[in-house]
């Protein structure tokens, strides 16, 4: 299994999620969903099983370093100006970063 971080669960994330559920078990992906509020992932991945959700606080170095370290790959859905930490936490574990941020 490849294990995708998704950072942030918030309205944008919902249709991302939700497309990568439905091709996990062909993709073998296993997603890791990380949001302060757990109670949005929580809602979104409905309690699929290749869907695992954390409360991840982005300013808590230690949480954001250990849940980067795990993946595969990282997705940061966070808003724009908060992609710094994670794209830097990114470079140090030699990590793969996508956002949809333009």
């Amino acid at each position: 299994m490849r294990n995708i971080l998704i950072i942030g669960a918030g309205k944008s994330s919902a249709s991302l999620i939700q497309y990568l559920l439905a091709k996990s078990s062909a993709e073998k992906l296993q997603l890791h969903i990380g949001d302060i509020h757990l109670e949005h992932a929580d809602q979104i991945v409905a309690g699929h099983a290749n869907a695992k959700t954390f409360r991840l606080d982005i300013f808590n170095s230690e949480e954001r370093s250990l849940a980067i370290k795990k993946a595969d790959l990282v997705i940061s859905m966070l808003p724009a100006s908060l992609h710094i930490n994670v794209a830097k936490d990114c470079i140090e574990f030699g990590k793969h970063m996508v956002t949809a941020s333009y």
